[in-house]
């Protein structure tokens, strides 16, 4: 059974103050914490059942000679997650994360929706960092070990989504990363 989420998408984003814009069944979500620039995206394929959400840095494509040493960062980074991925594109250097959840079935999507969200900004705000300092030249390894001790008790999680949730207004200008 397909569904269109494209509704219940919007319905959640509109009941949380989210300002977004819409391409196609994207709905692109702009952030700007202390001056560090983001997108957060929400595919909907209901071909599939499935909603996915992206967040991807306005400054994180990777540079041709430091793409082996943000693979090995990302496989060690990925090897812990349940739900979640980093993706490195090796033919332009983009590199985002990913939550996906298969929803066929679920009539609760704006639960969905806020625990993809959780995940996502999660993965992103914890690990990000660290492949920013294995492309200054750091150690992958070493990169990634530092990230995993940060934040044992998830205060940055509920930091994220309360963050994202609080936004009100319109950001100037979305990235044309995913435009």
């Amino acid at each position: 059974m397909n569904k269109t989420y494209k509704a219940d998408v919007r319905r959640f984003l509109d009941s949380q103050d989210l300002h977004y814009q819409m391409r196609g069944d994207t709905f692109i979500l702009p952030y700007n914490e202390d001056g560090d620039q983001w997108v957060t995206v929400i595919n909907v394929d209901n071909t599939q059942d499935a909603i996915c959400v992206y967040s991807k840095s306005s400054n994180n494509n990777i540079p041709p000679e430091r793409l082996s040493a943000v693979c090995e960062f990302i496989t060690r980074a990925n090897f812990g997650f349940q739900i979640g991925n980093w993706e490195l594109d090796i033919a332009d250097g983009e590199c985002r994360f990913k939550t996906s959840v298969d929803a066929e079935g679920d009539d609760n999507v704006p639960n969905l929706l806020k625990q993809l969200l959780r995940r996502n900004l999660s993965g992103f705000r914890r690990y990000l960092p660290g492949i920013r300092r294995v492309v200054n030249g750091g150690n992958p390894k070493e990169c990634c070990d530092q990230c995993e001790r940060v934040d044992p008790n998830g205060a940055a999680v509920r930091e994220a989504l309360e963050t994202l949730l609080r936004v009100r207004a319109a950001r100037e200008g979305i990235n044309r990363m995913f435009l």
